[in-house]
Protein backbone atom coordinates (compact mmCIF):
# COMPACT_ATOMS: atom_id res chain seq x y z
CA UNK A 1 0.00 0.00 0.00
CA UNK A 2 3.10 2.34 0.53
CA UNK A 3 4.62 1.82 -2.37
CA UNK A 4 1.03 2.36 -4.50
CA UNK A 5 0.90 5.80 -2.72
CA UNK A 6 4.34 6.78 -3.23
CA UNK A 7 3.70 5.74 -7.00
CA UNK A 8 0.65 8.31 -6.57
CA UNK A 9 2.38 10.81 -5.44
CA UNK A 10 5.31 10.91 -8.00
CA UNK A 11 2.32 10.89 -10.63
CA UNK A 12 0.85 13.51 -8.70
CA UNK A 13 3.68 15.55 -8.46
CA UNK A 14 5.12 15.03 -12.75
CA UNK A 15 1.79 16.37 -13.77
CA UNK A 16 1.62 19.01 -11.41
CA UNK A 17 4.92 20.34 -12.42
CA UNK A 18 3.89 19.31 -16.29
CA UNK A 19 1.06 21.66 -15.84
CA UNK A 20 2.60 24.52 -14.41
CA UNK A 21 5.48 24.37 -17.17
CA UNK A 22 3.18 24.40 -19.99
CA UNK A 23 1.69 27.31 -18.89
CA UNK A 24 4.98 29.49 -18.35
CA UNK A 25 5.50 32.21 -21.00
CA UNK A 26 2.33 31.84 -22.23
CA UNK A 27 0.40 35.49 -23.42
CA UNK A 28 -3.19 34.59 -25.17
CA UNK A 29 -5.41 31.60 -25.38
CA UNK A 30 -5.76 30.07 -28.76
CA UNK A 31 -8.91 28.72 -30.31
CA UNK A 32 -6.28 25.82 -31.90
CA UNK A 33 -3.28 25.66 -29.85
CA UNK A 34 -0.19 25.22 -31.91
CA UNK A 35 2.41 23.82 -29.53
CA UNK A 36 6.14 23.59 -30.57
CA UNK A 37 6.84 21.79 -33.62
CA UNK A 38 10.54 22.40 -33.92
CA UNK A 39 13.15 19.81 -32.45
CA UNK A 40 16.47 20.62 -29.94
CA UNK A 41 19.32 20.00 -28.29
CA UNK A 42 19.27 20.75 -24.30
CA UNK A 43 21.61 20.26 -20.96
CA UNK A 44 19.90 19.13 -18.71
CA UNK A 45 20.28 18.00 -14.95
CA UNK A 46 18.22 16.92 -12.26
CA UNK A 47 18.06 13.70 -9.48
CA UNK A 48 17.28 10.02 -9.61
CA UNK A 49 16.82 8.06 -6.50
CA UNK A 50 19.53 6.54 -5.55
CA UNK A 51 21.80 8.28 -7.65
CA UNK A 52 21.69 11.88 -6.41
CA UNK A 53 22.39 14.59 -9.22
CA UNK A 54 22.83 13.75 -12.30
CA UNK A 55 23.36 15.88 -15.35
CA UNK A 56 23.92 15.65 -19.42
CA UNK A 57 22.32 16.42 -22.70
CA UNK A 58 18.94 15.57 -23.77
CA UNK A 59 17.51 16.27 -27.35
CA UNK A 60 14.13 15.81 -29.15
CA UNK A 61 13.36 14.88 -33.06
CA UNK A 62 9.88 15.96 -33.43
CA UNK A 63 6.99 14.84 -35.67
CA UNK A 64 4.01 17.62 -35.79
CA UNK A 65 1.77 16.28 -38.03
CA UNK A 66 1.42 12.98 -35.94
CA UNK A 67 2.31 14.74 -32.78
CA UNK A 68 4.89 12.32 -31.98
CA UNK A 69 8.45 12.87 -30.55
CA UNK A 70 11.46 10.61 -30.12
CA UNK A 71 13.72 11.99 -27.29
CA UNK A 72 16.88 11.18 -25.75
CA UNK A 73 19.03 11.82 -22.51
CA UNK A 74 22.16 10.72 -21.93
CA UNK A 75 23.37 11.44 -18.38
CA UNK A 76 26.42 11.30 -15.85
CA UNK A 77 26.50 11.19 -11.91
CA UNK A 78 28.11 9.19 -9.37
CA UNK A 79 27.17 6.78 -6.54
CA UNK A 80 28.54 5.79 -3.05
CA UNK A 81 30.99 3.16 -3.69
CA UNK A 82 33.13 1.43 -1.45
CA UNK A 83 36.18 2.95 -0.66
CA UNK A 84 35.56 5.71 -3.70
CA UNK A 85 32.61 7.21 -5.54
CA UNK A 86 31.61 5.50 -9.02
CA UNK A 87 30.45 6.77 -12.09
CA UNK A 88 27.28 6.10 -13.41
CA UNK A 89 26.00 6.50 -17.05
CA UNK A 90 22.19 6.68 -17.80
CA UNK A 91 20.45 6.30 -21.52
CA UNK A 92 16.85 7.11 -21.69
CA UNK A 93 15.17 6.83 -25.33
CA UNK A 94 11.75 7.32 -25.57
CA UNK A 95 8.92 7.88 -27.68
CA UNK A 96 6.35 10.53 -27.18
CA UNK A 97 2.71 11.72 -27.80
CA UNK A 98 2.83 15.60 -27.60
CA UNK A 99 -0.02 17.69 -26.64
CA UNK A 100 -0.26 21.07 -27.54
CA UNK A 101 -1.52 23.72 -25.18
CA UNK A 102 -0.63 26.68 -26.33
CA UNK A 103 1.79 28.03 -28.76
CA UNK A 104 5.11 27.05 -28.50
CA UNK A 105 3.94 24.92 -25.43
CA UNK A 106 3.61 21.30 -25.47
CA UNK A 107 2.88 18.58 -22.59
CA UNK A 108 4.21 15.46 -23.28
CA UNK A 109 3.77 11.45 -22.20
CA UNK A 110 5.33 8.09 -23.65
CA UNK A 111 7.01 5.42 -22.87
CA UNK A 112 10.44 4.25 -23.74
CA UNK A 113 13.73 1.79 -21.86
CA UNK A 114 16.46 3.46 -19.59
CA UNK A 115 19.84 1.63 -19.80
CA UNK A 116 22.30 2.23 -16.54
CA UNK A 117 26.09 1.33 -16.36
CA UNK A 118 28.10 2.11 -12.75
CA UNK A 119 31.69 1.54 -13.18
CA UNK A 120 32.19 -0.58 -10.21
CA UNK A 121 34.06 -3.46 -9.57
CA UNK A 122 31.30 -5.05 -10.70
CA UNK A 123 30.64 -2.94 -13.74
CA UNK A 124 26.72 -3.06 -12.48
CA UNK A 125 24.12 -2.60 -15.25
CA UNK A 126 20.59 -2.03 -15.10
CA UNK A 127 17.98 -2.05 -17.56
CA UNK A 128 13.93 -1.69 -18.48
CA UNK A 129 10.66 -0.05 -19.42
CA UNK A 130 10.53 4.06 -19.20
CA UNK A 131 7.53 5.82 -18.32
CA UNK A 132 7.63 9.67 -19.18
CA UNK A 133 5.82 12.68 -18.20
CA UNK A 134 6.60 16.40 -19.39
CA UNK A 135 6.39 20.09 -20.46
CA UNK A 136 7.94 21.85 -22.82
CA UNK A 137 7.66 25.81 -23.74
CA UNK A 138 9.95 28.24 -25.96
CA UNK A 139 11.51 30.90 -25.58
CA UNK A 140 11.94 33.28 -27.83
CA UNK A 141 12.45 32.17 -31.23
CA UNK A 142 15.71 29.67 -30.35
CA UNK A 143 15.63 28.32 -26.98
CA UNK A 144 13.34 26.44 -24.91
CA UNK A 145 12.85 25.12 -21.26
CA UNK A 146 12.23 21.33 -20.77
CA UNK A 147 11.35 19.42 -17.95
CA UNK A 148 10.09 16.07 -17.40
CA UNK A 149 9.69 13.27 -14.56
CA UNK A 150 10.43 9.32 -15.38
CA UNK A 151 9.08 6.55 -13.70
CA UNK A 152 10.44 3.13 -13.87
CA UNK A 153 10.08 -0.22 -11.10
CA UNK A 154 13.15 0.91 -9.30
CA UNK A 155 12.51 4.77 -8.85
CA UNK A 156 12.21 7.73 -10.67
CA UNK A 157 13.98 10.69 -12.09
CA UNK A 158 13.54 13.91 -12.62
CA UNK A 159 15.28 16.78 -14.99
CA UNK A 160 15.00 20.30 -16.17
CA UNK A 161 16.66 21.89 -19.20
CA UNK A 162 17.37 24.49 -21.39
CA UNK A 163 17.78 23.58 -25.05
CA UNK A 164 18.45 25.19 -28.74
CA UNK A 165 15.86 24.55 -31.11
CA UNK A 166 16.60 23.05 -34.62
Amino acid sequence: MQRFIKSAAKVSAASAIAFALAFVGTNSANAEPKGMPEGYLGIAGGSAEDIGAVGGLSGRISFPRAKVSLRASLLGGTVDCIPDDCAVGIFIPTVTYDIPVAKNTNIYVGAGYYSIAVDDSADTKDSGGILQVGAETGIGKKFVVYGDGNFTDDGSLWKLGLGYRL
